[in-house]
C-alpha cells in the first residue's frame, strides 16, 4: 500500500476512469449479445469496477516505471565502465550496421520455426480477391489499394514465369517482408537505446520482438496491412528523430526524399494511412523544429494528401481503367447505426427516409433487419453503393437519427468497437489476437487461376497449437488481448504524457506521439473489432510501433536516466562503434 501514499486526485485520472467506463460498456454489449441497456444497475457497477481497476493499474504502472528508473540511475555511474565490456558482448545497441545485423539474426533465428511451419505462406481472403482482380475474374477496383493489387499480381506472374507456380512468386514477397521486418525491429532496439532506454530494457525489447509469436505468424502471411506497416515503422522513427533533433534531420535533401518515399508508400499500400501520416506531418509546424523542417514536413504532408486524395483517383485510376473504391468504406459506422434504427426503430422512419436508404445501399431495405449484425458492418454496408449521389442525403438522415435515437447509435457504436474495449468476446471467450495459419478462407475461383493455392500450410496446425499455448500463460496473455494494444497501452502512454513532470511541454510531446494517437483513433472507425482474425490485421500497426513511442515517452518523462550520464555513455560507446542512422 506504500505506493498509494501521496496519491492525490488529478485531472489525468479521468483517462483510466473513461477507459474503465468504455470497458464496462464493451463487456455489457458482449454479454448482452449486442444490447447495452439490458440492466443499467449492472452496467453502473461494472463502470465503477473497471474504472477503479484502471486507476490502480495506471498509478502502480507509473510507480513501477519510477522504481525501475531509480534502479537505472543507481547503476548508471558504472554504465560507462560496462560500455567497454558490452562492446565485447554479442548483443550490443550501439549505432552500427554490425549490431543491426547481429540483433536481427537473434530475432530471425527465433522466427525460423514459425516460418518453416507456415511454408509456403498464409494468404488472406482479401489477398485472393486482389489476385482475382489482377487476373480479370473480378472488376479491378481500388476497394483494396490498387498498388498492392498490382504488386501481388506482378509477384504471382513472376512465380509463374520462373517456377510455373504463382505461389512461389508470392512467397518471394513474403520472404522479403520477413527480412525487412526483422531488420526494422532490430534497428528499433538500437533506436530506442539512443532515445535513452537502458541496455537491460533494450534486452527486454529485443526479446519481445524475437519471442512474441504474433510477429513471425503475421509476417509469414500476405496482406496490405503487413506490407504497409513496413513503411510506417521507419516513418515513425524518422518522425521522432525530426522532433528530437529540432528538425535538423529534416534539413538534408536525402532525408526529405526518404521521408516522402516512406509517406507515399505507407499510403499507397493502405489508403486510410493518409489520415494518419499526413496530419502528423502537417502539425510539425506547431512544434519546436527549425523553419526549414517545418516547410519540408508541410510540403511532404500536403503532397501525400494531394496524391492519394486527388491525383490518384482523378488521374491515375482512370488512366489504368481502375474503378474507384466505394464511398461506403468511409462511413461504415453511419451505415451500421442507420441499420440499427431500421431494425429497432423502423417505425420512426418516414417514407422519404426509407426511400433514401433503399436507393443508397445495395441491400434491400426489407432485408436490413435480418442481415444486421451488431459485431460487423459488412452485411449491410456491402462492397459498393447503389446510388453514390445520395451520399449527402444519407448523411443528413444519419445525423437526424442521432438526435432522435442517440442511445441506439451509441449501442451500435459500442458493438462495432467492443473488441478494442473488452477482455471477452460475445461467446464469453478471451478477446485474444486471433491469427490465421492457413489459407482456407478465399474468394472463388482463385484456385482456377492458382491451382497451387495452399489451403493448408505445411504445419499450420502445429503453429496454431504453439501460439495458443503461449497465449494461455498467465500474465503473458496480457500481451495477446486486442484491447491491450488498441486502448489500454495507448491510454497509459497518454496518462504518462499528462504527468506534472511534463508540465509546460505536454503539447510538444503529444504532437511527437501523434502517429500512434491517430492510429488508435483510426481503429475507432474500423467496421469490425471482434470477428475472427480480421481485427488482428488492423491492430498490427499498433503492436509494431507502440514499443517505439512508449520508449520515446519514457525518454521525455521524469523517470529517466540523467542526460549527462546518457550523453557520456553514448560518447564512450560511439568510440567502439561506427555511426549508423536511419536518417
Amino acid at each position: 500500500m506504500q505506493y498509494f501514499r501521496g496519491l492525490r486526485p488529478t485531472p489525468r485520472l479521468a483517462i483510466p476512469v473513461i477507459l474503465g467506463m468504455l470497458f464496462a460498456c464493451g463487456d455489457q454489449v458482449a454479454e448482452g449479445n449486442g444490447s447495452l441497456y439490458g440492466s443499467m444497475p449492472v452496467l453502473l457497477v461494472k463502470m465503477v469496477l473497471f474504472s477503479a481497476l484502471f486507476v490502480v493499474v495506471f498509478c502502480l504502472g507509473e510507480r513501477l516505471i519510477g522504481f525501475l528508473a531509480e534502479r537505472a540511475r543507481l547503476s548508471s555511474a558504472s554504465e560507462g565502465e560496462k560500455c567497454g565490456e558490452s562492446a565485447r558482448t554479442l548483443i550490443r545497441y550501439g549505432p552500427s550496421v554490425r549490431n543491426v545485423l547481429v540483433n536481427g539474426c537473434v530475432i530471425g533465428i527465433c522466427w525460423l520455426p514459425y516460418v518453416f511451419c507456415l511454408y509456403p505462406g498464409v494468404y488472406w481472403s482479401d489477398t485472393s480477391m486482389q489476385l482475382l482482380m489482377h487476373y480479370g475474374a473480378k472488376t479491378f477496383t481500388d476497394h483494396h489499394p490498387f498498388f498492392t493489387t498490382l504488386l501481388f499480381g506482378a509477384m504471382a506472374d513472376l512465380g509463374k514465369a520462373l517456377f510455373n507456380n504463382a505461389i512461389l512468386g508470392l512467397y518471394i514477397l513474403i520472404v522479403v517482408q520477413l527480412v525487412a521486418a526483422v531488420l526494422l525491429f532490430s534497428y528499433m532496439t538500437i533506436f530506442a537505446h539512443g532515445l535513452g532506454l537502458p541496455r537491460r530494457s533494450c534486452h527486454f525489447l529485443l526479446a519481445f520482438f524475437a519471442l512474441f509469436p504474433l510477429f513471425p505468424v503475421m509476417f509469414s502471411s500476405l496482406a496490405k496491412d503487413t506490407i504497409s506497416v513496413l513503411f510506417f515503422i521507419p516513418f515513425s522513427m524518422m518522425y521522432i528523430r525530426a522532433i528530437r533533433t529540432k528538425g535538423k534531420s529534416l534539413e538534408k535533401a536525402g532525408n526529405i526524399a526518404l521521408l516522402l518515399f516512406l509517406t507515399v508508400l505507407t499510403c499507397l499500400t493502405k489508403k486510410p494511412m493518409v489520415y494518419i501520416v499526413a496530419p502528423s506531418l502537417v502539425v510539425l509546424i506547431f512544434t519546436h523544429v527549425s523553419k526549414r523542417a517545418k516547410v519540408a514536413s508541410l510540403i511532404i504532408g500536403l503532397t501525400a494528401g494531394a496524391l492519394i486524395m486527388l491525383v490518384i483517383p482523378k488521374i491515375v485510376l482512370p488512366a489504368l481503367n481502375i474503378e474507384p473504391g466505394g464511398k461506403q468504406e468511409s462511413i461504415p459506422f453511419a451505415i451500421q447505426e442507420v441499420a440499427h434504427d431500421v431494425k429497432y426503430n423502423g417505425d420512426t422512419l418516414s417514407e422519404g427516409d426509407k426511400e433514401v436508404i433503399s436507393k443508397f445501399l445495395t441491400i434491400k431495405y426489407n432485408d436490413i433487419s435480418g442481415a444486421y449484425s451488431w459485431q460487423l458492418a459488412d452485411p449491410v454496408k456491402g462492397t459498393s453503393l447503389k446510388d453514390p449521389s445520395l451520399f449527402g442525403p444519407f448523411i443528413q438522415l444519419w445525423l437526424r437519427q442521432w438526435i432522435n435515437h442517440p442511445m441506439g447509435h451509441i449501442e451500435s457504436f459500442i458493438g462495432l468497437t467492443q473488441g478494442w474495449f473488452s477482455f471477452v468476446t460475445a461467446d464469453g471467450g478471451p478477446n485474444y489476437l486471433i491469427v490465421i495459419t492457413d489459407s482456407s478462407a478465399y474468394y472463388d475461383p482463385i484456385r482456377k487461376f492458382i491451382p497451387q493455392w495452399p489451403v493448408e500450410a505445411a504445419h499450420g496446425g502445429a503453429v496454431r497449437s504453439i501460439y495458443s499455448a503461449i497465449q494461455s500463460i498467465p500474465v503473458v496473455n496480457f500481451l495477446f488481448y486486442r484491447s491491450t494494444w488498441a486502448s489500454i497501452l495507448p491510454c497509459f502512454v497518454l496518462y504518462l504524457l499528462c504527468s506534472n513532470e511534463n508540465r509546460g511541454n505536454r503539447v510538444q510531446i503529444f504532437f511527437s506521439t501523434l502517429p500512434i494517437a491517430m492510429t488508435c483513433l483510426y481503429l475507432m472507425l474500423v467496421p469490425v473489432s471482434t470477428w475472427g482474425g480480421e481485427p488482428t490485421r488492423y491492430v498490427l500497426q499498433s503492436v509494431c510501433t507502440l514499443p517505439l513511442f512508449f520508449a520515446y515517452v519514457l525518454s521525455v518523462h521524469g523517470a529517466r536516466i540523467p542526460k549527462g550520464v546518457l550523453a557520456a555513455n553514448e560518447l564512450d560507446c560511439k568510440k567502439s562503434h561506427p555511426p549508423f542512422s536511419l536518417s
